[in-house]
């Protein structure tokens, strides 16, 4: 078996269950090393960039990024 020093784990913010993280710490158990979990969000001002002016994108970029960490 290959000796992993570093997993990333997507993580779905949508699912209770994460297999992917399971399998992750199943792994660490095992054989060590880290891992590092990676939470996907979909920025919907990349399909209004026409509509949007700079500061607009960033404002509504900043409020999606406050609304999944909080």
């Amino acid at each position: 078996m290959a000796m992993y020093q570093n997993m990333l784990v997507v993580i779905d913010p949508n699912q209770d269950d994460q297999p992917a993280l399971r399998r992750a710490v199943y792994l660490h158990q095992r054989i060590g090393g880290k891992i590092k979990a990676f939470l996907p969000i979909y920025d919907f001002s990349y399909e209004m960039t026409t509509l949007l002016s700079p500061d607009e994108r960033t404002a509504m970029r900043q409020g999606v990024i406050s609304q999944r960490t909080a």
